[in-house]
């Protein structure tokens, strides 16, 4: 088989691996995207991936979270070193584990329209600031938005959004409007309880609340008219207080709901809060 060339934007990455396995080739894959690289494999096993950061699986996770633009396969190159050591099946479902855990670091991230900014906060002695740390803090300016940080740094998707979560976590970086997003998150989710519940959201609201007493700060924090269920503002909440709202009221709807409205009909009731709750396209 000749060199091909493929089209990454219409087909998948993995399964253009999967086939160069299956018939066994040696040679180079070249990939280009926003983080550009090579993957190399031998007798149909990958033995090594490399872009301008790193090398060996991390490229290969970075890969499957990239903007991907095509696939150039030239056959009969040797690969300078091997960086990988396992057959794409496993390769497969290591990068799917990967896949998994990206998606529980994003629930930690803000929308990518978000512009964060440096803290002033002093580092921790017992951290140590790694050299993809530094580059995502120069980009961090307070300008660029998380999109434009992730591209910018060419550190790929996954490694890029690990590292701001972790910024974030220590404090380093900080979303200066993030007070104002999560207040308008619990209002918008408020307001479509009470749409597609109605009086029942907030009787559960006020049930809920009496659970425990760190559980009044959420309806205190409110004004809510009971006729037609109108929202204002009476103080403000931190991030966490609204996360954990967000949980524990949640699993106390589920375990009301049934008694509520029957099984059926809360499922019905359910999806349509759900379906209403989905970011706006």
């Amino acid at each position: 088989m000749n060199g091909f060339e493929v089209n990454l934007k219409e087909f998948n990455l993995g399964d253009i691996l999967q086939f160069l396995a299956r018939v066994k080739k040696t040679g180079v894959l070249k990939i280009e995207s926003d983080t550009p690289g090579e993957i190399y494999l031998k007798d149909g096993f990958v033995i090594h991936a490399a872009d301008a950061n790193e090398k060996g699986l991390e490229v290969l996770i970075n890969f499957s979270f990239g903007d991907l633009v095509k696939g150039v396969f030239e056959p009969g190159v040797a690969a300078p070193e091997q960086t990988i050591n396992e057959d794409i099946g496993k390769l497969t479902e290591d990068v799917d584990k990967r896949r998994i855990e990206f998606q529980e670091i994003k629930r930690n991230l803000p929308p990518l329209e978000t512009i964060l900014a440096k803290s002033t906060k002093e580092l921790e002695t017992s951290v140590a600031i790694r050299r993809t740390d530094w580059q995502i803090l120069a980009l961090v300016d307070g300008k660029r938005n998380l999109s434009e940080v992730i591209a910018q740094s060419k550190l790929g998707g996954y490694e890029a959004t690990k590292t701001l979560v972790w910024l974030k976590e220590k404090g380093l970086i900080y979303d200066p409007r993030e007070a104002e997003r999560v207040m308008s998150g619990l209002i918008r989710y408020l307001e479509i309880l009470f749409q597609v519940y109605t009086a029942n959201g907030w009787i559960w609201l006020q049930k809920w609340a009496e659970l425990a007493p760190e559980n009044k700060r959420i309806p205190a924090a409110l004004n809510v008219d009971e006729k037609t269920f109108k929202i204002e503002l009476r103080d403000q909440l931190n991030a966490e207080e609204i996360k954990g709202f967000f949980t524990s009221f949640d699993e106390f709807v589920n375990n009301e709901g049934p008694n509520a409205y029957g099984k059926l009909l809360f499922k019905k009731k359910r999806e349509e809060f759900t379906q209403k709750m989905e970011p706006k396209t």
